[in-house]
């Protein structure tokens, strides 16, 4: 059984998916998608079972604006650890949201957006 799957067809964006992976459970896909700019995305879908009494399927796609997406993509991949660690602080803080609405009773939304700017690359 593999822990996670990469449907990536770039490098680039299939490393953004393992920056972040370990904070979702197994069998989590992270799929890489075009936006209507060409702009590429991440989709990462997974069971969350800490949502409910219920096993629920979520998605979180991180959108990224296109030119803070061209430099990174200009980046060297050994200059890309800013770009990763913000990922995962705006992944980290998501799943935190969510969480927090569980815990206060609120309905917890099935599809999230996480929209990276400059602060990206």
């Amino acid at each position: 059984m593999e822990l996670y799957r990469f449907e990536c067809p770039s490098a680039d964006v299939e490393a953004l998916g393992q920056a972040a992976s370990d904070l979702f459970p197994e069998q989590t896909v992270f799929a890489e998608r075009s936006g209507e700019n060409g702009t590429p995305y991440l989709d990462v879908q997974w069971v969350a079972m800490r949502f409910g009494s219920t096993a629920r399927r979520m998605t979180l796609t991180v959108q990224f604006a296109a030119p803070a997406f061209a430099r990174y993509r200009a980046s060297l991949p050994r200059a890309r650890a800013r770009s990763f660690a913000v990922l995962r602080a705006y992944v980290e803080a998501a799943l935190g949201s969510l969480e927090e609405q569980y815990a206060a009773g609120q309905a917890v939304p099935r599809e999230v957006t996480i929209e990276l700017g400059d602060e990206f690359a």
